[in-house]
């Protein structure tokens, strides 16, 4: 039976010790209820957080998370600086959450995927730079320019493609002169207007821009990155 008590509902423990993410989605869907015993478990293992695999899995698909903690354990992982998975389901849970939160939740979390997008690279930067674009609002776009100049390529397009689509209403030379205030290199300035310049087009003409869709980056599967460590 593993780790985990008789009272854990099956499809709970099949849930919480898969390993590869795309099973992980598929045994999510076959826990259609939790009883007593399950919201217990859950409790136990967020509260000990020393069962890596399901502490990621839980933090994978918060909405199993009782909702009087769902909030503090996301934070937690968001908080990981040692165990960096942890961070990363965390920032890939969150992923259509906005709306479980309160403005002042909404606020920590847009904070901490802002500190990770300024000192973080790889699949953690790029996965936070789609996460942070629905906690964000038109009045962080000045402050978001300088990740245009990002390292890891996912997040300076994904950045870029919020900013076209949060400043939308405003008029090419706007878009410019904030750019011309941010620390952004002048090809990428170039670049960013060029595809601004080109989105105001399409909208104006009723066409699709596709290019304002996020880009997301591949996630490893836990077993993957303990491997490598």
């Amino acid at each position: 039976m593993g780790i985990f008590s008789k009272s854990a509902s099956s499809e709970l423990k099949v849930f919480l010790e898969t390993e590869d993410l795309d099973d992980l989605v598929k045994a999510r869907e076959r826990v259609q209820h939790l009883d007593e015993n399950d919201i217990k478990k859950i409790r136990s293992v967020l509260e000990k957080w020393d069962k890596p695999q399901a502490v990621s899995n839980l933090l994978f698909h918060p909405s199993l998370i009782p909702e009087d903690i769902r909030f503090s354990s996301l934070l937690k992982g968001l908080e990981e600086r040692e165990n960096l998975y942890d961070l990363l389901a965390s920032i890939v849970g969150l992923q259509g959450m906005e709306g479980e939160f309160s403005e002042e939740e909404r606020n920590i979390i847009k904070e901490h995927l802002i500190a990770v997008l300024e000192i973080t690279g790889g699949v953690l930067a790029a996965r936070a730079s789609v996460t942070v674009r629905n906690f964000l609002s038109a009045g962080d776009a000045s402050r978001m320019f300088k990740f245009l100049s990002h390292i890891e390529e996912a997040v300076r397009l994904n950045i870029l493609s919020w900013l076209i689509e949060a400043l939308e209403e405003t008029d090419v030379k706007t878009f410019a002169s904030m750019l011309q205030n941010s620390e952004v290199p002048k090809d990428k300035r170039a670049e960013a207007i060029e595809k601004f310049r080109e989105h105001i087009r399409k909208k104006e003409a009723g066409e699709s821009d596709f290019s304002t869709l996020p880009l997301y980056a591949y996630i490893p599967n836990l077993n993957e990155v303990l491997k490598r460590a």
